[in-house]
Parts: C-alpha cells; sequence; structure tokens
C-alpha cells in the first residue's frame, strides 16, 4: 500500500513537472519533450513513473506520442492548464460584455509587449494569419479559428508567460460569443482592418501604436456588443 502512495506520489510529481515546463515555455506547444529516458534521469525516477506521467497528461489533451516518433506538447496544450468550466462554475453566467472588457485589459497589454518583443519570425506568422482570415471571410467557422490564432500568436510575441495564460482562458472563455458575433454583418471586415492595424503596428516595433490599435479593436467589439443588449 505504502509503495502504490510513493509511487503515485512520483507520478504527480513528474506530472507537475513537466506542466510547468509547458506552462514556463521550456517545451513549447507543437515541440518534443526530451526521451523518457532523459527525463527518468532529470527527475530521478523510473521508466515507469515517467511513462504513467505522459500518460496522464495525454490523457487530458496535453500531450500527444506516437510509438518510434516520440512525445510532442499539443498545440492547443495551454487550454488545458486552465479550465474555464471550472471558472464558470465559480463565477456564473458571465456576460460576454464583461468577458471582453476582461479581454481587452489582458489583450492590450501583451500587443504592447508584442511591439516590443517580437522576433521577426514572429511578425511573419501575425502577417500569415491575418491573411487566413482575409480568405476565410465566406466560412465563420474557418475566420473564427483564425481570428483566434491571431490573437494567440500576438499574445505568445508578447513573452510573458502569465498574461499570455490569461489570454489562454478569456479565448476559450469567448469561442461561443466570437462564433456568434462574426455572423453580424461587418464584423469580420472591420476585425479585418483593426487586426491589420495591430500587426502594422508590431511590425513597426511602435507600442503605443500596438496599444491604440489594441484599444480600438476591443472598443468596436463591446460596441457591437451593447447593440445586441
Amino acid at each position: 500500500m505504502s509503495a502504490h502512495i510513493r509511487t503515485s506520489t512520483l507520478v504527480d510529481h513528474v506530472v507537475d513537472e513537466l506542466r510547468e515546463m509547458i506552462l514556463t515555455g521550456e517545451i513549447q506547444p507543437g515541440k518534443f519533450l526530451p526521451t523518457r529516458k532523459d527525463l527518468a534521469t532529470q527527475f530521478g525516477v523510473g521508466l515507469s513513473t515517467v511513462h504513467e506521467a505522459i500518460q496522464a497528461l495525454a490523457a487530458v489533451g496535453m500531450l500527444d506520442s506516437r510509438p518510434g516518433k516520440g512525445t510532442w506538447v499539443r498545440d492547443d496544450a495551454l487550454d488545458m492548464l486552465i479550465h474555464p468550466t471550472v471558472v464558470k462554475t465559480r463565477l456564473g453566467e458571465l456576460r460576454a460584455r464583461e468577458l471582453y472588457e476582461a479581454r481587452s485589459v489582458v489583450e492590450v497589454g501583451l500587443t504592447e509587449l508584442a511591439a516590443q518583443r517580437a522576433t521577426p519570425e514572429e511578425v511573419e506568422r501575425i502577417w500569415g494569419i491575418l491573411k487566413a482570415m482575409e480568405a476565410t471571410v465566406e466560412d465563420d467557422e474557418a475566420f473564427v479559428k483564425a481570428d483566434l490564432e491571431f490573437h494567440l500568436a500576438v499574445a505568445r510575441a508578447g513573452h510573458n508567460d502569465l498574461l499570455e495564460e490569461f489570454y489562454h482562458l478569456i479565448r476559450r472563455l469567448l469561442l461561443d460569443v466570437l462564433s456568434d458575433l462574426v455572423k453580424l454583418p461587418h464584423v469580420k471586415e472591420e476585425g479585418i482592418r483593426l487586426q491589420r492595424a495591430i500587426a502594422e503596428a508590431i511590425e513597426k516595433h511602435d507600442p503605443q501604436k500596438a496599444r491604440q490599435a489594441t484599444i480600438e479593436h476591443m472598443a468596436s467589439v463591446i460596441h457591437t456588443l451593447d447593440t445586441l443588449e
């Protein structure tokens, strides 16, 4: 019995360590984990413990693996770190306007940081996703996906793990709202216009313009929500 408890505790420890590595960006979404043998050495545990920890994280959708290929962090792994259903249960039904106000606070800061810190590769990715938004303007589902990816790319370019984690939570809470909003006339076209201004400010490394463009974008969405009430 005691041996089982010790083993379970070791598994939990490795799970926590791997979660922390993902959250801090030590292992980023889409990247491979070290080999199980290397992880066992790093954490001072047996291979079976590492195997169980990886299985646990795979079960909740954070990791994926293939025989002969290895184990990697899923692209949406950070979404699993905070569960929106738990937040909804604790806070009750959150109004869309309140969510967008919260998103505005977080996203303005992240966009400013992105304008200061974005690498050339991150700027290129932001522009690439914006082009995908333009290409999917007639497909609501694909557009929503591209829109969320745009803001996620901006958040990652800010290089602040805690703010990015807040953004992930808000992003998932707003998914249903955004899916409804894009069905309204001119919402997608206006969104693309304002997000292009954000991308330009980030490319020019102009935090002030990035901040203003994000404020305008969030204000536009909140105004649309207010007209629906």
